[in-house]
């Protein structure tokens, strides 16, 4: 269950991007009002999605912050190699198990990008992010 945030923080951001689609706001919109919503000593950002141990595994932050981490991806990487990243993902996985290591590794390697300050901030660490932009 460490790694709950790859479903959850991923169930979000679909949802994220099907309010986009139907125009109820963007990803970023929805990202900023969940960055804007939690000051920075709320305890919503003690809880590192990457690995929320037991007691916090099912915490909004797990959803929601791992969504923002999400768009904060792609607002790193850039739309075509973030979609690049969502549909290669799950075909690089099927029927086997990934972890956050391996999805970290997956995204860098699509983007050409280092990435791991960007996982470090939004999914390790129990303190509020720079945001992303």
């Amino acid at each position: 269950w460490k790694d709950i945030w790859l479903n959850e923080g991923f169930a979000t951001y679909a949802q994220w991007l099907w309010s986009e689609h139907e125009g109820q706001g963007t990803t970023r919109q929805l990202a900023d009002q969940v960055y804007s919503a939690h000051p920075a000593d709320d305890p919503f950002w003690k809880v590192a999605p990457g690995d929320p141990g037991p007691d916090d595994q099912f915490d909004d932050a797990v959803y929601d912050r791992g969504a923002a981490a999400i768009q904060a991806l792609r607002d790193t990487v850039g739309d075509h190699a973030f979609f690049r990243i969502l549909k290669g993902w799950p075909k690089a996985h099927a029927y086997g198990n990934a972890s956050v290591a391996d999805f970290e590794k997956y995204a860098e390697q699509i983007s050409g990008k280092p990435l791991a300050g960007l996982f470090d901030a939004w999914l390790y660490q129990p303190v509020k992010p720079a945001a992303s932009a």
